[in-house]
């Protein structure tokens, strides 16, 4: 191991949630997430000499992620497979507002999954994750016009949904 590198272990630690949050929100699927997770992680673990750290680990490790979840949205596609969505929280006690926060989340959770692949990645990582315009851009290997160009889409076509509308006019 070289000066200054991290052991898998520690990869596992510092970046193992993240990723795994990343992949089940491409993946809408639990089981799928971990499996994408650990593809990611070996991937990184054979090919770690090929970093070249022009960009962060996170970053690296992103980029990986992106191309496992598309990999896998590929297979399924050719094998028809129709993945189902599945709540993401846990049960919480039977408090109204809990209640409702809860079912206000899964319905944005299921309107966002509801995109088109495309603008649903952009939004993830733009309002999820975080990244500025150009990190998407570099991590979908397209031009920072089309990164804004998508997230303005996806904007669009949020605005037009009356679940979400009424959502937030419920909160005001």
């Amino acid at each position: 191991m070289k000066r200054g590198e991290l052991s898998l272990e520690q990869i596992v630690e510092q970046y193992g949630e993240y990723l795994y949050h990343l992949n089940y929100l491409y993946m809408k699927d639990f089981q799928l997430a971990e499996e994408v997770t650990q593809d990611v992680l070996m991937k990184y673990q054979l090919h770690k000499d090929d970093f070249r750290n022009d960009a962060s680990l996170k970053t690296y490790l992103t980029r990986i992620a992106i191309n496992c979840c598309h990999d896998e949205l590929r297979k399924q596609k050719r094998k028809s497979f129709i993945s189902k969505l599945l709540p993401l929280g846990r049960t919480e006690p039977s408090v109204e507002q809990t209640y409702i926060s809860t079912e206000d989340y899964t319905t944005i959770k299921q309107i966002v999954f509801a995109l088109p692949l495309h603008y649903r990645e952009v939004t993830i990582l733009f309002y999820y994750e975080e990244f500025d315009v150009s990190e998407i851009a570099s991590l979908l290997n397209v031009s920072q016009n089309t990164v804004r160009t998508r997230i303005r889409r996806a904007r669009e076509l949020l605005k037009t949904n009356q679940e979400l509308e009424a959502i937030f006019y419920e909160g005001i």
